[in-house]
């Protein structure tokens, strides 16, 4: 970075520091801000947090520093969409910021840091793992839905007093010549064409205008469904990293086992309809094992985390929309139709997965009392010598956490699919897990050394948690080549790299918080607030240690004009 661009990041950041005083409770002594930048538009923070922690904070939320966090992207060269910009300020006039688009605070442990070395080598999705679909046949029915289109148009004439008036008319199809190129440019970027049903309607008319016909989602035309479908489009999709991926590393879907395929994203879900709020209807052309290219599925900026299940297809959505209005399961709003699709409308993510996972403990764990073969997470507390014989064979068993369960005997879950693990435990024997085909992510904590050599053969963990557990030989981690992602303590990094270095590949790492230290010098204006460690300097060598040198964390001091009140 030149000279010119890091005077110009200074000259920003003593802007900030300036306003933050400004707006300062009247006795504080030090302030710290958490903020970001995702370009040149877009900037937050987590608030304010003053010295000491009792003074009147009344007003100092209303301090803007959007136009500086915004500026400081582009001045500090990012690229990756996610800069973090940590400062402090001193009453005394003093500041320092830490800026980076690789060293972040960890969002589940207030005081425990994320560093990116790679933020391309991401984990791969439980879907690069799933099997091709038992039935490659679409479900859907090009006459039928044909058919079904001129139903639901009638029905809606009649209830909104049509036919006849141009606000009831929809745009005409788009040429066929036209529609054959767009339809090849899908083909062409993605290897999937339109299922037919869809098709067939297109070949009637251009999606609805916005009318919103699909229980109130616009239905695009041809031309924007292509458009939507290039990856540089596919906003919903841009922000996938490791920051997300480690808020929420499981995959899940809403609907039918197997039916979806386990992914954030996929090139060949072909949205045709949007809820306006960031999500869509697309008709998936790569289902999972138990699913039928063509059926509709709910995707885009609220199921990250997985796809919803509509329908089977776009037909059998006609369908419904046809069978509800037929039998009066609907209400006009001033001039707009609202449908009772039930489930489909906004299926609730949050009862589906409760309905899903298991919690159990005391006496009703001896047994895993309430297992059924939908488990997807299952957690089991306070339980000695638990008998986990009920989990083997758990079709869709991928989230298990055992806390406290002395004696447990692991080896059922070898037997189940589990891909995340967290085992708290005051010992913990690894030998059951050896070889384990799909454990992809370990969490241990224990006082007792665990041997790690079981994971050795483990062929798709890709990461590691060792942050609560005492480890019998923490160099032999080196030897994990598959692993991408570790969180340890920072005497446990400091003792892996005197012992061995860490895994060559590895694209993430976390510093994990240490127990918090009694806080004293009270009595001092200058010693009222002590940083807990890991403290942000520590994290800054880390990173340094970590990268060899080579990371992409800037450290920015300075003074700024101080204000009499």
């Amino acid at each position: 970075m030149s000279d010119d661009r890091e005077s110009q990041i200074t000259d920003v950041l003593r802007t900030m520091a300036e306003k933050i005083a400004a707006g300062a409770p009247a006795t504080w002594r030090r302030a710290e801000v958490r903020g970001f930048a995702t370009g040149p538009d877009g900037s937050g923070h987590r608030g304010f947090a003053f010295e000491p922690r009792d003074v009147d904070q009344d007003g100092a939320t209303d301090i803007d520093l959007h136009p500086e966090l915004s500026a400081l992207y582009p001045l500090s060269g990012a690229t990756g969409g996610h800069l973090t910009i940590e400062l402090t300020v001193t009453a005394r006039g003093r500041f320092e910021a830490v800026i980076s688009e690789s060293l972040e605070r960890m969002d589940h442990d207030e005081h425990g840091f994320l560093y990116v070395l790679d933020r391309d080598a991401l984990p791969p999705e439980p879907a690069e793992f799933q099997q091709s679909p038992a039935d490659a046949t679409p479900a859907g029915d090009p006459r039928e839905a044909v058919a079904l289109l001129g139903a639901y148009l009638r029905e809606r004439d009649r209830i909104l007093g049509g036919p006849g008036s141009d606000k009831y008319a929809l745009p005409p199809a788009i040429p066929e010549a036209r529609r054959t190129w767009l339809e090849a440019q899908l083909r062409g970027r993605y290897g999937a064409a339109l299922p037919d049903d869809l098709r067939a309607l297109y070949a009637l008319v251009d999606g609805d205008g916005g009318e919103g016909l699909l229980d109130r989602h616009p239905w695009f035309g041809l031309e924007l469904l292509e458009s939507q479908c290039r990856p540089e489009n596919r906003w919903w999709a841009l922000d996938r990293s490791w920051r997300r991926h480690l808020l929420r590393p499981l995959i899940t879907t809403v609907g039918p086992e197997s039916a979806l395929r386990r992914v954030s994203d996929h090139p060949r879900w072909i949205p045709f309809a949007t809820s306006t709020g960031g999500d869509f209807l697309a008709v998936d052309m790569a289902p999972g094992p138990g699913g039928r290219p063509g059926q509709v599925i709910r995707m885009g900026l609220h199921h990250d985390d997985g796809p919803v299940y509509v329908a089977d297809s776009v037909t059998s959505l006609l369908r419904r929309h046809v069978a509800a209005l037929e039998a009066g399961a609907y209400r006009v709003e001033h001039g707009e139709l609202w449908i009772d699709l039930g489930d489909m409308a906004e299926p609730n993510r949050d009862v589906y997965e409760e309905s899903r996972s298991l919690t159990v403990a005391g006496p009703d764990a001896a047994t895993i009392r309430g297992m059924h073969a939908r488990i997807q997470r299952l957690k089991v507390r306070n339980a000695p010598w638990v008998d986990f014989g009920p989990v083997r064979g758990a079709p869709v068993l991928w989230q298990v956490a055992v806390e406290n369960c002395p004696g447990a005997d692991l080896t059922p879950l070898h037997d189940a699919p589990v891909e995340l693990l967290d085992l708290a435990m005051d010992a913990i024997d690894l030998a059951p897990l050896k070889g384990h085909p799909t454990l992809r992510l370990l969490t241990l904590r224990t006082e007792r050394p665990v041997d790690l050599t079981p994971l050795l053969s483990c062929p798709r963990l890709y990461g590691l948690d060792l942050s609560g557990a005492a480890v019998r030989d923490i160099g032999m981690i080196s030897e994990l080549k598959g692993l991408l992602y570790l969180r340890l303590r920072h005497g446990q990094w400091e003792e892996l790299w005197q012992q061995a270095d860490h895994p060559a590949g590895l694209a993430a790492a976390g510093l994990a918080g240490e127990p918090p230290r009694e806080k004293t010098w009270w009595w001092s204006a200058d010693r009222a607030y002590r940083a807990p460690e890991p403290s942000r300097a520590t994290a800054v060598g880390w990173a340094a240690d970590l990268a060899g040198g080579t990371g992409s964390v800037r450290v920015f001091t300075g003074r700024f004009a101080r204000r009499r009140r």
